[in-house]
């Protein structure tokens, strides 16, 4: 077996975003425990697990738009990557059962759901992104209720979901020959590359509007408001402008790696705010 098949089938980039965030969100809470680090392991696995069934699914796709990914270069095989992702369900699952109930639960549904979202919602346009956004920002929930707190996670949740929904739809602009050709119905495909990058704006612009909402009601301070201008607000105009000027591919491939960078300098901004 090629271990580091495997490994970039899981994608480590966004394990490591994904664990850096679970991490954060829950030291905000004040209450850290042990649970933390069954929360990043069962994120982590679950993330590795449904990255891995998006690549099976993806399979004809990314001998298209990603030839050198480890299936269509055949580092890897689509037998394997399926086992690889059950595997890893399942093991991110039975990490949560040492945290708690409702994690359980949450980390079940959630590896249900990304199943599912590869099998038949990625295609489907906007209900595929609004369910990888919503995932996002349930990750965030679910490191508060691994320590028995999530008040002070509200925002980060509900940032992470605007970034990552119009990160989704600009991803799908990425990927509009090999999606085309397969007769996916996403935004791009349905309304033209340019109205769906207008489209993912839209939640980027909200996300731009509602950021001084926690500093103007005191709930967070002068250190959250500077890191949040610098490091989202201001690039985050950027972004949108030149996306809005030149809407290619090219520039949507950009986009979306800067977009999960901001998600990290977010909860950063948040924690340090407090």
């Amino acid at each position: 077996m090629d271990v580091k098949a495997y490994a970039d089938l899981s994608r480590p980039l966004n394990i490591l975003v994904a664990s850096i965030a679970i991490f954060i969100s829950a030291f905000m809470t004040k209450e850290m425990n042990y649970k933390v680090t069954y929360a990043i392991l069962s994120v982590a696995l679950i993330t590795a697990g449904g990255n891995a069934i998006n690549d099976y699914f993806d399979f004809q796709i990314d001998r298209i738009n990603k030839p050198k990914r480890p299936l269509p270069s055949g580092r890897a095989s689509p037998r394997g990557a399926y086992i690889f992702s059950i595997v890893t369900f399942c093991m991110g699952c039975i990490a949560a059962l040492f945290i708690n109930l409702p994690c359980f639960v949450i980390a079940v549904s959630a590896s249900l759901l990304l199943y599912f979202y590869a099998k038949t919602l990625k295609n489907s346009g906007f209900p595929g992104n609004l369910t990888i956004a919503a995932l996002t920002g349930m990750a965030i929930v679910y490191a508060g209720i691994s320590v028995s707190s999530i008040e002070n996670v509200f925002y980060i949740a509900t940032f992470a979901f605007l970034i990552n929904l119009g990160r989704e739809i600009i991803k799908d602009v990425e990927d509009y020959e090999g999606d085309n050709a397969l007769g996916a119905r996403t935004l791009p495909i349905k309304y033209g590359m340019k109205r769906a990058i207008s489209i993912a704006t839209i939640p980027l612009l909200v996300m731009f509007l509602v950021t001084p909402i926690p500093y103007l009601t005191g709930l967070y301070n002068i250190y959250y408001m500077t890191i949040i201008i610098i490091g989202i607000d201001i690039p985050m105009l950027y972004l949108i402008s030149k996306l809005l000027a030149e809407p290619t591919v090219r520039n949507a491939e950009r986009t979306k790696s800067i977009l999960k960078v901001m998600i990290i300098i977010g909860i950063v901004g948040l924690y340090l705010g407090l």
